[in-house]
């Protein structure tokens, strides 16, 4: 299987609730809870988490729709397409071990960004994933899938 790279790191500090108002990191701490110190740290249990492939934002492009690195949400950003993982298996950053736990199928904000953006990446829109143990991630980390 081919690697890819971590592009992007975001994470909501807790008290910068309203959407939008997410920060760029180098380096992400998370645990099984987590990314350590955000507003959706202990919040969760399956969604956790969300890792957007590039393929994403390219689909919204090749649409002619402009939309900003970080406007889905995703707390990582790789530039390999993992979609067609299943929930179970595990994808490998840096020294993190991130399982992935469910498909994200929430498009219902992304309606106002572009009335087609939800058709165009449907099914790409993200993963949910959870971390096995705690581990750093950090930008240009590379991605290897270990499938189940």
């Amino acid at each position: 299987m081919p690697t890819g790279k971590v592009l992007k790191l975001y994470m909501t500090m807790p008290d910068m609730m309203r959407l939008g108002n997410r920060i760029s990191c180098e380096d992400i701490d998370c645990d099984p809870d987590g990314i350590i110190g955000d507003m959706n740290y202990e919040t969760a249990q399956k969604r956790v988490m969300l890792l957007t492939s590039q393929i994403s934002y390219d689909l919204a492009q090749e649409a002619d729709i402009v939309i900003s690195e970080g406007v889905l949400m995703e707390n990582i950003h790789v530039d390999i397409d993992l979609y067609d993982l299943a929930v179970g298996d595990v994808i490998e950053i840096g020294e993190t071990l991130l399982e992935v736990t469910e498909r994200c199928e929430l498009y219902g904000y992304l309606y106002s960004l572009a009335p087609e953006l939800p058709e165009i990446i449907q099914g790409k829109r993200g993963l949910f994933v959870r971390p096995l143990d705690y581990g750093q991630i950090c930008l240009g980390d590379e991605v290897t899938v270990h499938r189940k």
